[in-house]
C-alpha cells in the first residue's frame, strides 16, 4: 500500500516521534509564513478491503499532484502551477481525518478498526500516512424483512436491498438497499412507504438486522388538472403526461411526463405535483397538477463556425414554435459554408475544402422544416422538410438538389427511438468536380459520358433508423454508452434512379475514470450494395450499376481518423492536370519523375469505397472549466467492397478543447504514419477528356526527398478545427 519502509515495529515509534519533535508549527503560526508546507506524499497502510482512492475520498487532506494524466511529463519536469494541483498541510485536518476514516470503518462493519496518523518532513513539505488497522469484519447472521405488500415477493426485496444473511453488516450499503426498496414500493403507488431498522450487534459477535416495511396505501391518480395549456392545446399536454386516471401512481411516470412536456419549444416551465384528494372517499386518490408556462411565439437564432473542410460557416434560422397550437414549430433556416475559403486559396484554417478552386465556392441550404411533436399519440412525431442545398464533398463532388423529407418518430423508452423516413431528391452533380470519381469508378473518362452520369436523377431512398441513448449527458458524456443504426434502401418501387441498399453500425461509450479525466471510444461500420437499375451511356455496352457518390464512404477528417486529411483514407487516385513542364517527354516518364521528385505536383482525389470501418480512443482531461485536453488514437480504413478487405490504419493525436457556449470548440493534431503505395494515376487532357495510366505509381508525399526528421514528422501532422466533440 505503498508504506513499505516502515516496518511493523517502528511505525508506533515513528508516531511517537513525530507527535514529540513537533517538526510543524501549529495553524495560527502557519498562518504567519508565506505559505503552509505542501503535502507531496499520501500514504495508506493496512488497508486491504479498501482501496486508496476510496479511502482518499473520505478525506480532507489531498497531497499536490498533477492536474492531469495529459500533463505528466509537465509535472515530471517543472513545478509549473498550471499543471499542478496544490494541497497544503493542515495539521487539525489530518488529525480529524483519522477519526473520519475510523468512523468509515465503524459504518462499513468494522468496529474494532484503528487509524493512526503520521506527520513526517519532506524537505519544506510534507508526507502524511494513515496507518490502518482493520481488524475483522462483524457478519449479519440473522437478516428479516417483514411487512411487504403482496405487490413485492421476498426475491424482488432481497434482489433491491443487495444484502443479506452472512454478508458484512455494511451500514451504508445497507441504507442504499433501503432507498432502493422504499423507490420501488413508491413506484408501484406506495407513496408513504417507510422502512424501519432494529439492528442488533453483541460486542465481538455477529449483527442481527430486522427491517420492518410500512407500505402504507396503495395510491392511484385521480384528477389531473391543467392550467397554462390553452395556446398550446390540453389534448397534446395529456398526450404527453405518462399516466391516467385511475392508475396506480408512479413518481418516475411524472418526471418522464415533465421530461416530455420540456422537450417542446412551445413550452419555457413545466411543473407537476400531486396532492391528496379531499374527502374520505378519496383518501387513497390522489390528484395531479400540471402547470405549463408557454414560451415565446417567434424566435430567431444566428451564428458561425470556422472548421477545416468548411472553412466560415454562418447560419440563421427563424422559428414559430406554436404554429396554429400543438406546438407544431415551423423553422426557416438559410445556411453559407466555405465562406473566404476561395481568398484564402485552401490554406490553413481552410486546408481541408479541397485543393482545386471548384470545392472552395460557396455551399449554401436553404430549408423549411414543420415539426409535429404530437403525432396520433405521444409517444409518435411527424417531421416534413423541403430543402434547396449546394453541397461540396471536398475533393470528391460538388452536389446541388432540390428535395423533401418526411420522417416518423416514435419513442419506444425514454432512451430508445425510432424513425421511418423517405427523401425524394432531384439531385446532380458539377461535371468539373465528379469527372474523376466517376472516372476512375465507373470508367466513365470521356465528356460525354460524364455529362450523362453528372445530370440531375431522382435520389429516393426509404429509411429506418434506430437510436439507443443511455449516456448521463447529450454534449460532453461522461458514462454511459449509446448506438445508433441505418438501414436505406432506394429501388423503382421508391422512386429512385439510384438503387441500392445501405447499412451502417455505430456504438460509442464513456467511462470516467477519475474526476475531470474520461476515457471515450466508439466504433463505426458500414457496407452499401447496389442492386439492379444500370446506367446507360453513350456505349451502352459499358453501362453499369452506380451506387450514388454520397451514399458511398468516406473516411479521414476531424470527425473520423484525425491523421488524415478530409477523406483522404481509403481509395484514391494522383491526378495530374498540369504537364507544360513534360511536354516533350513521354506521358508515363513523365508522370514516374514527377511522383519521384515532386508529388505535390499531383491533387489525391478520394473516391470512395462500398465498405468502412472506424475506431476511435480518447482520453479527456478537464483542466479548467473552460479548457480540457485530449489523448486520441484513431484507426480506419475504406474498401471498394467486402472483397477488398486491408488492415485499418492507426493514427495517434492530441487536441485542446475549450468550452464555449455553443458548444467545445477543439483543435486536433493528428500524425498520418503511412508509407509509401501505390497509386492509380488520371491525367486531364485539355479537351476534357481523362486519361488513367496504365500503371499505378509509388507515391510517398513524406520522404520522397530524404527530409530531415523533424520536417518529416511536421509533414505528417495533419491539422482539424471544429465545433464539437468528434463523438
Amino acid at each position: 500500500m505503498g508504506f513499505g519502509r516502515l516496518s511493523r515495529f517502528a511505525k508506533p515509534a515513528l508516531v511517537g516521534a513525530v507527535l514529540l519533535t513537533g517538526s510543524f508549527a501549529p495553524p495560527a503560526q502557519l498562518s504567519a509564513q508565506v505559505r503552509p508546507p505542501e503535502v507531496v506524499k499520501l500514504i495508506f497502510n493496512g488497508n486491504e478491503e479498501f482501496s486508496d482512492n476510496e479511502l482518499r475520498a473520505v478525506i480532507q487532506t489531498q497531497r499536490t499532484e498533477c492536474t492531469s494524466l495529459l500533463l505528466s511529463p509537465f509535472c515530471l519536469l517543472t513545478n509549473w502551477g498550471f499543471a499542478h494541483r496544490r494541497g497544503y498541510l493542515d495539521s487539525l485536518d489530518v488529525a480529524g481525518d483519522a477519526l473520519r476514516l475510523r468512523t468509515f470503518y465503524t459504518l462499513r462493519g468494522f468496529f474494532n478498526s484503528s487509524v493512526q496518523h503520521v506527520i513526517r518532513p519532506e524537505g519544506a513539505n510534507a508526507l502524511v500516512a494513515f496507518v490502518v488497522s482493520e481488524g475483522e469484519s462483524t457478519a449479519i447472521d440473522s437478516f428479516t424483512v417483514t411487512g411487504l405488500p403482496r405487490t413485492m415477493s421476498q426475491t424482488a426485496a432481497s434482489r433491491l436491498l443487495g444484502v443479506g444473511s452472512g454478508d458484512r453488516f455494511d451500514q451504508i450499503r445497507l441504507e442504499v438497499g433501503k432507498d432502493s426498496l422504499v423507490r420501488a414500493l413508491r413506484e408501484q403507488g406506495y407513496i408513504e412507504a417507510l422502512i424501519l431498522q432494529d439492528a442488533r450487534r453483541v460486542t465481538g459477535g455477529p449483527a442481527q438486522v430486522t427491517l420492518d416495511v410500512s407500505p402504507g396505501r396503495r395510491f392511484r391518480v385521480g384528477e389531473i388538472r391543467l392550467a397554462g395549456a390553452e395556446t398550446i392545446g390540453e389534448g397534446v399536454v395529456r398526450s404527453l403526461i405518462s399516466f391516467q386516471s385511475g392508475q396506480f401512481f408512479s413518481q418516475s411516470r411524472g418526471e418522464q411526463s415533465q421530461r416530455n412536456l420540456f422537450a417542446l419549444e412551445a413550452v419555457r416551465f413545466a411543473a407537476i405535483t400531486h396532492s391528496r384528494a379531499p374527502g374520505a372517499a378519496g383518501d387513497s386518490i390522489v390528484d395531479v397538477d400540471v402547470v405549463v408556462t408557454p414560451a415565446i411565439t417567434r424566435a430567431a437564432r444566428g451564428g458561425f463556425g470556422w472548421s477545416t473542410d468548411e472553412c466560415l460557416q454562418t447560419e440563421a434560422t427563424l422559428t414559430h414554435r406554436n404554429l396554429f397550437g400543438g406546438a407544431k414549430r415551423l423553422s426557416v433556416t438559410a445556411r453559407l459554408k466555405n465562406i473566404f475559403a476561395q481568398q484564402l486559396g485552401g490554406a490553413f484554417p481552410c486546408s481541408d475544402v479541397g485543393t482545386d478552386s471548384d470545392f472552395r465556392t460557396l455551399n449554401f441550404l436553404l430549408q423549411t422544416e414543420l415539426f409535429v411533436p404530437v403525432f396520433l399519440s405521444g409517444r409518435n412525431s411527424f417531421r416534413a422538410t423541403l430543402f434547396g442545398e449546394r453541397e461540396t464533398v471536398p475533393d470528391v463532388f460538388i452536389r446541388e438538389g432540390v428535395g423533401a423529407e418526411f420522417a416518423f418518430t416514435r419513442r419506444l423508452n425514454r432512451r430508445m427511438t425510432a424513425t421511418f423516413g423517405y427523401q425524394p431528391e432531384f439531385t446532380g452533380f458539377d461535371e468539373e468536380s465528379a469527372d474523376i470519381f466517376f472516372c476512375v469508378n465507373f470508367g466513365f473518362c470521356a465528356p460525354e459520358d460524364i455529362a450523362t452520369v453528372s445530370q440531375a436523377r431522382w435520389l429516393a431512398p426509404v429509411s429506418f433508423d434506430w437510436i439507443f441513448t443511455g449516456t448521463n449527458d447529450a454534449i460532453q458524456p461522461t458514462d454511459g454508452f449509446y448506438m445508433t443504426a441505418e438501414l436505406e434502401n432506394a429501388s423503382t418501387i421508391t422512386g429512385s434512379a439510384y438503387r441500392y441498399v445501405r447499412g451502417t453500425f455505430q456504438v460509442a461509450g464513456f467511462a470516467q475514470l477519475a474526476p475531470g479525466s474520461v476515457l471515450a471510444g466508439r466504433t463505426r461500420v458500414g457496407v452499401v450494395e447496389p442492386t439492379r437499375g444500370p446506367f446507360s451511356v453513350t456505349d451502352p455496352t459499358r453501362a453499369q450499376e452506380i451506387v450514388h457518390p454520397g451514399k458511398r464512404f468516406f473516411a479521414g477528417g476531424s470527425q473520423s481518423v484525425r491523421g488524415f486529411g478530409q477523406n483522404l483514407l481509403g481509395p484514391r487516385v494522383l491526378l495530374a492536370d498540369q504537364l507544360e513542364d513534360c511536354a516533350m517527354e513521354a506521358l508515363r516518364n513523365c508522370v514516374d519523375r514527377l511522383a519521384a521528385e515532386d508529388p505535390g505536383a499531383f491533387t489525391q482525389r478520394p473516391t470512395g469505397g462500398n465498405a468502412s470501418f472506424e475506431v476511435s480512443f480518447e482520453l479527456r482531461e478537464t483542466l479548467s472549466q473552460r479548457w480540457g485536453m485530449v489523448l486520441f488514437l484513431d484507426a480506419g480504413n475504406v474498401w471498394k467492397d467486402l472483397s477488398n478487405i486491408e488492415a485499418p490504419i492507426w493514427t495517434p493525436g492530441a487536441g485542446i478543447r475549450f468550452r464555449s457556449p455553443i458548444g467545445p470548440i477543439r483543435l486536433d493534431v493528428g500524425y498520418d504514419p503511412s508509407g509509401s503505395t501505390q497509386l492509380p494515376v488520371v491525367v486531364s487532357l485539355d479537351n476534357g477528356t481523362l486519361i488513367e495510366i496504365d500503371n499505378p505509381v509509388l507515391f510517398d508525399p513524406f520522404t520522397f526527398d530524404n527530409p530531415s526528421l523533424l520536417r518529416e514528422i511536421l509533414r505528417r501532422f495533419q491539422f482539424h478545427i471544429s465545433i464539437g466533440e468528434a463523438f
